[in-house]
């Protein structure tokens, strides 16, 4: 039995990208409850930790928990790969992209 080989979905466009990225970071920014921040004027790939949003580990389990939530992907706490994926809200919005990419 042969099984045909399955297209390649085609990649997000940066402005697809940036678009989702400003969706989680509104989405982000609701969860934590900062109502100081604008998701309008997030720089999408500042840091989340430290000088960039300020955020910490706490911080990283609420937005695991919301993006769990909203977008079925689940984020463990102990995935050796969490300061890559955690590094920007643009390097978890691709991670979250292709793990529903995964999921489809």
């Amino acid at each position: 039995m042969t099984v045909a080989a399955q297209p390649l979905a085609t990649p997000p466009s940066a402005p697809e990208r940036e678009g989702f990225a400003r969706e989680l970071a509104a989405l982000v920014i609701d969860a934590l409850g900062l109502e100081d921040i604008d998701a309008a004027t997030v720089e999408v790939s500042a840091p989340l930790f430290g000088a960039g949003l300020g955020l910490d580990s706490l911080d990283m389990l609420e937005i695991a928990l919301v993006v769990q939530q909203r977008y079925g992907v689940k984020l463990k706490s102990d995935d050796p790969d969490n300061p890559t994926i955690f590094a920007s809200m643009q390097s978890l919005a691709d991670f979250i992209d292709g793990a529903r990419a995964a999921q489809a």
